[in-house]
């Protein structure tokens, strides 16, 4: 004679299959997070790709951080223009706009670990992530700003003395870290300066002759307080906005075109940055020197001779 489950042996199956649930889930959600670092990792080494192969067709140079012209010169009316009697009549784009031809896929500019791109404008999402990419651009020595002038001028991708261990591209906040809308906040003088939408900043950014996010070993907005506040260090609160997103790395792209993901203190190497994730201890205290060029990321000679704005001493 055929008999059902007892109760005891159906709550024992119901048992076993929440237990093993229970061990499952976190291991899937780990393995999520996971490809999405994975995801990120490979749109970066894309993207410098995609700015090397730009290199091969403009003399060896890197792209302008953000470029600027009028709107006689801008027909299809694809670039961000300002009007009005303060900024004049001027169109603008990044760095990201002038390697699309070799991208061909807004996709790669976004970073899966990080919440999704909002709207610049009413602009169509696939042009908002143009100009507010999940990954700057290391303009500071790339792509250098003459405050003066003010001017963005290209560097040629040759002076780099290592190549291999000098930032061209790092992940880092967009709009939706911040609560701002329709926003986009420069570096220096407008027209002329760099979009900080689209840039990533180096370590001693609070020594340079301009403002920055939120300092590294500050925290807490830029150094004009108010404009915007990244207040966590997965957005980049205490490092410029180089958003550490998956398990306190940053993904970032190297000017021969490779990619790998560095921790807090391996991205300030060569300065006096310190910073205790466990205790969240900040060392530095927004006053960040380079202290061995030889071993700093972000600069191209290695020997402070192309470190334009705060102190370096050479090792």
């Amino acid at each position: 004679m055929k008999r059902g489950f007892t109760l005891i042996e159906l709550l024992v199956v119901i048992a076993i299959i929440a237990i093993l649930a229970a061990i499952l889930f976190p291991v899937f959600a780990q393995a999520k997070a996971q490809a999405k670092a994975a995801s990120a990792l490979s749109n970066t080494k894309q993207l410098a790709l995609a700015c090397i192969m730009y290199e091969n067709d403009v003399d060896d140079n890197f792209p302008l951080g953000t470029s600027w012209d009028a709107p006689a010169t801008n027909p299809t009316g694809d670039e961000l223009c300002f009007g009005g009697v303060v900024l004049g009549a001027t169109c603008f784009n990044s760095w990201t706009w002038t390697t699309a031809p070799y991208v061909k896929n807004v996709g790669i500019l976004g970073d899966p670990s990080g919440p999704a791109n909002q709207s610049y404008f009413g602009l169509p999402l696939n042009v908002s992530a143009a100009f507010s990419p999940s990954f700057g651009f290391n303009y500071a020595f790339l792509s250098p700003i003459n405050l003066s002038s003010p001017t963005i001028s290209s560097v040629a991708a040759t002076a780099a003395d290592q190549p291999a261990n000098t930032v061209m591209i790092a992940s880092k906040w967009v709009q939706a870290d911040t609560g701002a809308t329709a926003n986009v906040w420069f570096v220096g003088p407008i027209p002329g300066g760099m979009s900080q939408d689209a840039a990533s900043e180096s370590v001693e950014c609070g020594s340079l002759q301009q403002n920055c996010f939120s300092d590294w070993g500050r925290g807490g907005g830029l150094n004009n307080p108010g404009v915007i506040d990244i207040t966590t260090e997965t957005e980049g609160a205490y490092t410029a906005g180089n958003a550490f997103r998956v398990a306190g790395n940053v993904t970032v792209g190297w000017v021969d075109g490779h990619a790998k993901r560095l921790g807090y203190n391996a991205l300030a190497i060569g300065t006096n940055f310190n910073y205790s994730a466990a205790s969240g201890a900040v060392g530095g205290n927004g006053n960040i020197t380079v202290t061995h060029a030889s071993q700093y990321l972000w600069t191209l000679t290695k020997d402070c001779s192309d470190f334009i704005y705060g102190p370096c001493f050479a090792p």
